[in-house]
Order: structure tokens, then sequence, then C-alpha cells
């Protein structure tokens, strides 16, 4: 009798914790354990691609930020298939409302003062990885 009591409580506490997690939180977590196994499967490359730097990360240019690296992760080389359809799959999930409107809304004044994409500089693959982590993390951290 007790061990099931235990089981229903386990159980319970875990419904609980499942519940306060949004779905922005959810779908964070999933694009930041793809990111990380992409990360883990780069291959060697020469390739520079354009990536905001924590300098750049300003709230209002949050959004812009994170549409570059969207639209830049499919440059990284991977070497295994499944590492591809990790890239498509996190391109696709950072194209979600529930990640577009978690992010600070900010006057189009503000928005005009964020750089385009290739205006950002090139860096390589990893330290562009480790930017887009970083840029996960802030918007991961403004939501907890």
């Amino acid at each position: 009798m007790k061990a099931s009591v235990c089981v229903l409580f386990a159980v319970a506490c875990w419904f609980v914790s499942q519940a306060e997690v949004t779905p922005m939180i959810q779908t964070l977590n999933k694009v930041m354990h793809e990111l990380e196994k992409i990360q883990k499967g780069m291959g060697q490359s020469n390739i520079s691609i354009h990536s905001p730097t924590t300098n750049d990360l300003k709230d209002c240019c949050i959004a812009s930020a994170l549409e570059c690296f969207r639209t830049n992760v499919l440059n990284l080389t991977v070497t295994d298939a499944r590492l591809k359809k990790s890239q498509i799959m996190l391109k696709n999930e950072l194209r979600k409302k529930t990640i577009l409107e978690g992010l600070p809304s900010c006057s189009e004044i503000q928005k005009a003062q964020c750089k385009s994409c290739d205006s950002y500089s090139k860096v390589n693959s990893q330290t562009f990885v480790n930017n887009f982590q970083t840029l996960l993390q802030k918007i991961y951290a403004s939501k907890v």
C-alpha cells in the first residue's frame, strides 16, 4: 500500500513539474539539445559564417540575431546524415510562434537599429555554435 502511494505521489509531482514548463521553454530545451548534438558531430571546416556576438545581443535585436543563426545553421558541416536532420529540425523549431512570441517586443525604431545578418563579422563554425548557444541561454534565462 505504501509503495503505491509513493508511486502516485511521484507521478503527481512529475505532472506538476511538467505543467510549469512553458511551450517556449520546451522548444528552447529541444533546440539547445539538438545544437549540442550538432556541435559534437561537426566536421573540421574552413568555412566562415556570419554570426552575431555577445555584444550584438541587445534585447531589441534578439529576434534578428536569432533569425541570423536560424538561416545559417544549415551552413555548418556535419559528419552524420542524422545531424543534417537535426539542423533542419532546429531551423524549423526556431520559426515557431512559441519562440517568436516570447522575445522582447520592441518598436520599429529600435528594431531598425539592429544589424542585418550579412553585416556581422564572419567566424568559424565552433565560434558560430558558441555564439548561438549564448543567445539561446540568454533567451532561456529571461524566461525562467
